[in-house]
């Protein structure tokens, strides 16, 4: 039923296969690190319901003071200041590099493709290309609360384009 579910809300395909982890990152103590490793040949649909301190809301951008307006948690979780949030990067394609793993965040990165923040009872769905790792952050000790999530991978049907052509 769940598959039905992603293939209406993304218009991907039914997905063929999928693998899971339930995951607790704690403040002070717990990330994941982009490696090779994780590397998938196919590309997958990442779907992650996230659990955080906070009511779940987008904060707004105040221009004026330059601060995020909302709920003090969910400003806290979006601002990043203090991680929790997955992150995508693509992988170098230099040979001298695949043995060293992603395992700092840094601001300047030229290969970061997205961030999303964690977020109470948030649903994000990403479509991951091949040569795409991803990670969270390392939750710094002064984050609100633990980042709880359900971590899915779906492989998606492939859609040939060019069944049509002789």
């Amino acid at each position: 039923a769940f598959g039905r579910f992603i293939e209406q809300l993304t218009s991907l395909g039914f997905p063929l296969g999928h693998r899971g982890r339930v995951r607790r990152f704690r403040p002070g103590l717990d990330y994941t690190v982009a490696h090779y490793g994780i590397l998938t040949t196919q590309p997958v649909l990442d779907a992650t319901l996230c659990f955080a301190a906070g009511n779940g809301e987008q904060c707004r951008y105040d221009d004026a003071t330059g601060e995020l307006i909302g709920d003090d948690d969910d400003a806290v979780w979006e601002s990043g200041d203090y991680g929790g949030f997955e992150c995508y990067i693509a992988a170098d394609d230099e040979e001298e590099n695949k043995e060293e793993a992603a395992d700092e965040y840094n601001d300047e990165d030229d290969t970061e493709l997205l961030s999303v923040s964690a977020s109470n009872n948030t649903l994000s769905l990403v479509f991951r290309d091949p040569g795409t790792m991803r990670f969270v952050k390392y939750v710094g000790s002064g984050a609100p609360s633990s980042r709880w999530d359900i971590s899915m991978e779906y492989e998606i049907e492939e859609t040939d384009e060019d069944e049509g052509e002789a």
